[in-house]
């Protein structure tokens, strides 16, 4: 648990490019919709404002019509037959060079989405508390019960009241959030981007929280409260165990949730889908295995 990841993804991000270039559109309902015309087209980003009337990315351009009448289309430039993604990867350029100046480890995972290491940094910032009025957006796992601002008065007050291993380890994901909540700002002061952010100990566990609370905002996933979350979360919301997979671990080993795993050790999982498959589905747990004590939350990645 030494390390400090977050992941910063990108709200709505080839809505906000086209917004950016066609900034009449802003705050009204759009989407971005494939080259091809054919029922409108395949919608491929859909804008907050469009999702309030329902549109989603599984729909047509038509059909997103009839919802929401008003919504306006931005189509995907077409280059000899194929879609030229070349301005959302260009901004997407952007946003990382004003990542690249808060750690000198940053991984580029797609278009609009980036890791980044944050370990270093949060070492020479330890010596500070972090403090509620510099994270304005921040959301903690397991404390939002009584609202985000008490949930994080909350954790705050915990996480300094000792010097034990958890606590430090939690001090060190507070000042990760501090930096994660300045990267944020920059990227919007610089390129004019909202985006989101999961902060936690690996990188899976990143990206799970940063889809927690979401537009413009950034989730904190301390490890005490990783297994609470994963007794709520279910199997086929993990990616890659959406499809035949999950429906396999529901109906062979009757689970529902992804922290139902931890019941099985990595032996049985291997005889009943597999050598290479069992092991994914023991790293998809994320946390250390009930036989497994010392496993340290990070062991089954690198970054």
């Amino acid at each position: 648990m030494e390390r400090v990841i977050a992941l910063v993804d990108m709200d709505c991000f080839y809505v906000q490019v086209e917004q950016r270039l066609q900034p009449e559109y802003k705050g009204k309902p759009c989407a971005v919709v494939q080259y091809k015309k054919w029922k409108g087209g395949s919608i491929i980003a859909v804008g907050y404002e469009a999702r309030a009337c329902g549109v989603n990315r599984n729909m047509w351009g038509d059909e997103a019509k009839k919802l929401c009448p008003d919504i306006h289309f931005f189509r995907v430039p077409e280059v000899r037959g194929k879609a030229d993604l070349t301005k959302f990867r260009d901004a997407g350029k952007e946003v990382i060079n004003v990542l690249s100046r808060f750690s000198n480890c940053v991984e580029r995972a797609s278009i609009d989405e980036a890791y980044i290491d944050l370990t270093e940094e949060v070492k020479r910032r330890m010596d500070k508390r972090a403090q509620k009025e510099l994270l304005q957006n921040t959301h903690i796992v397991g404390f939002d019960k009584e609202g985000r601002l008490e949930g994080l008065e909350s954790w705050l007050d915990s996480v300094y009241e000792g010097d034990d291993f958890n606590n430090i380890q939690d001090k060190k994901l507070a000042v990760g959030a501090l930096i994660s909540e300045e990267m944020r700002a920059a990227v919007y002061e610089e390129t004019g981007f909202r985006c989101s952010a999961g902060i936690a100990h690996n990188k899976m566990l990143a990206k799970l929280s940063c889809g927690i609370n979401k537009p413009n905002k950034q989730t904190v996933l301390p490890y005490g409260s990783v297994q609470g979350l994963f007794s709520t979360l279910p199997v086929r919301k993990i990616r890659n165990l959406g499809g035949k997979l999950g429906e396999s671990l529901v109906e062979e080993l009757n689970v529902e949730f992804i922290g139902d795993l931890v019941k099985f050790p990595l032996t049985e999982l291997q005889n009943n889908f597999g050598d290479k498959t069992g092991e994914q589905l023991m790293k998809s747990q994320w946390f250390p295995h009930h036989n497994e004590k010392s496993a340290d939350i990070g062991e089954y990645e690198e970054f």
